[in-house]
């Protein structure tokens, strides 16, 4: 079936599965990317947004939102689709007036903390604007009829090797192919991890003092720390980590902070007979904070890892 428009392919760490993204977005209305802090859901989104050639796009980012209620008055307002202020009209009719009937493309950036708000709009927009096509990013689902999850994994060896002398490049520094390769293994695929490495790089690190304090246990977290400004989120690699870590509940923090104790994956039995956190596991897979490996086994990706070992530090701290 060809796509519904007519697109251009940009170069992004997820290149590969780039046209299938777009093509799936056509066909099926509703795509949401989900992943763990770092893996580049909002990187995805925005070339996605980019690489749309006849269509109109709408973007929005929620990451400021903290109340599902007020989600209808960010878009509106983010679409510039709100009437001034105290004329009594509901920003999601005005967000329904401005969309409805009309082809285009709305981009709802970063939903986890205010998924019923996300889920209540975008139900109420599938429904009445059938030529809308809705891109959503989160670290889980939205929990709409029809929705499209489009987990993201981790970069390959290779790819996280290829990105991080693109990016070192960037930032003045020809890193050397065997410091590559080696500072490569510590940062486990992670693209945030990879573009604060190169800038650290960047900023008078070399390859040895960087790969020191990726192989110290929690290290990692004082030498990642120059992201940029917006997302605030993304301005060290702590913050990112810590943002997913504030919308679990109690009991999944103290499962996280448990299961670091793992050096390598672990099946959900191995978690039943240490732990007892059946629902737990299977909240924070949803979350994608523990990753399904395929083969029956979950592994914590390394920083998640690696912040868990201090969180259980100080669980045991009197």
């Amino acid at each position: 079936m060809p796509p519904a428009y007519g697109y251009s392919v940009p170069r992004t760490p997820h290149e590969p599965a780039l046209g299938e993204l777009l093509e799936l977005l056509a066909e099926t209305r509703l795509v949401t990317l989900t992943g763990p802090a770092g893996v580049g859901k909002s990187h995805l989104a925005a070339h996605l947004a980019e690489a749309v050639t006849d269509l109109p796009v709408h973007r929005c980012d929620l990451s400021d939102c903290a109340d599902a209620a007020l989600v209808p008055q960010t878009v509106a307002a983010a679409l510039h689709a709100a009437t001034a202020p105290g004329s009594g009209t509901d920003p999601m009719e005005a967000v329904l007036q401005l969309l409805a009937g009309r082809r285009g493309l709305l981009v709802l950036d970063t939903c986890e903390r205010v998924r019923a708000g996300c889920a209540y709009l975008v139900g109420r927009l599938h429904d009445a604007c059938p030529g809308l096509q809705i891109l959503v990013t989160s670290r889980t689902p939205i929990g709409v009829p029809g929705e499209q999850r489009v987990p993201l994994r981790p970069l390959s060896r290779e790819r996280t090797v290829e990105l991080l002398r693109e990016k070192a490049a960037m930032q003045g520094v020809d890193l050397p192919v065997f410091w590559t390769r080696l500072l490569a293994e510590r940062l486990d695929g992670d693209p945030l991890s990879v573009l604060l490495a190169a800038r650290s790089l960047g900023r008078s690190a070399t390859p040895q003092q960087l790969y020191g304090s990726l192989c110290e246990p929690g290290a990692r977290f004082g030498v990642l720390i120059h992201g940029p400004k917006q997302p605030a989120r993304h301005s060290t690699l702590l913050r990112a980590i810590a943002w997913s870590h504030d919308l679990c509940g109690r009991a999944e923090r103290l499962l996280w902070a448990r299961l670091s104790a793992f050096t390598g994956n672990f099946t959900a039995e191995q978690v039943r007979t240490v732990f007892a956190g059946d629902g737990e596991l299977a909240a924070l897979i949803e979350a994608s904070v523990v990753l399904a490996e395929g083969d029956g086994t979950y592994r914590l990706p390394l920083a998640h890892r690696e912040y868990g070992q201090l969180l259980l530090e100080g669980l045991g701290r009197p």
